[in-house]
């Protein structure tokens, strides 16, 4: 369902947000597996930098949804925190040494709230779209 952005130049399209947002993320979820990977198994590491993986360029080429600003931009800081951190812990692991624990939780602390906040975005980017869709329905 689209709906008039607030300048009314054209439509959100919710269908391609909540389509490439869910994509995205489920993305930066192999990221975070690949992060882990170099932990435990000194795996190559991912790109590092939060403007080279998919979830950031998804994020520097789409706009939040109507409304949804707030919840978007503390999607965003999340995502740059996230590759701070990555940065964080796997230098605190080079050369063979264990990782800081306190990297280490960090880490993993933030990929839990990244994922309930971008969750929490993509419920009511979905729930604003259904409304959208009954009002014009009536």
């Amino acid at each position: 369902m689209n709906a008039k952005s607030p300048d009314e130049a054209a439509p959100y399209d919710y269908q391609s947000f909540i389509d490439g947002f869910e994509e995205v993320t489920y993305w930066h979820f192999d990221w975070y597996s690949r992060i882990m990977a170099v932990l435990l198994y000194r795996t190559p590491r991912p790109t590092l930098s939060e403007h080279e993986c998919r979830f950031g360029r998804f994020l520097e080429t789409h706009g939040a949804p109507p409304g949804r600003e707030g919840e978007f931009e503390k999607v965003r800081q999340l995502h740059i925190q996230m590759h701070v951190s990555a940065e964080t812990l796997l230098t605190s692991a080079s050369g063979g040494q264990q990782a800081e624990r306190e990297s280490f939780d960090e880490f993993v602390e933030l990929q839990s709230l990244f994922l309930a906040t971008c969750f929490n975005l993509m419920r009511d980017a979905f729930s604003d779209s259904c409304r959208l869709e009954r009002q014009h329905a009536e």
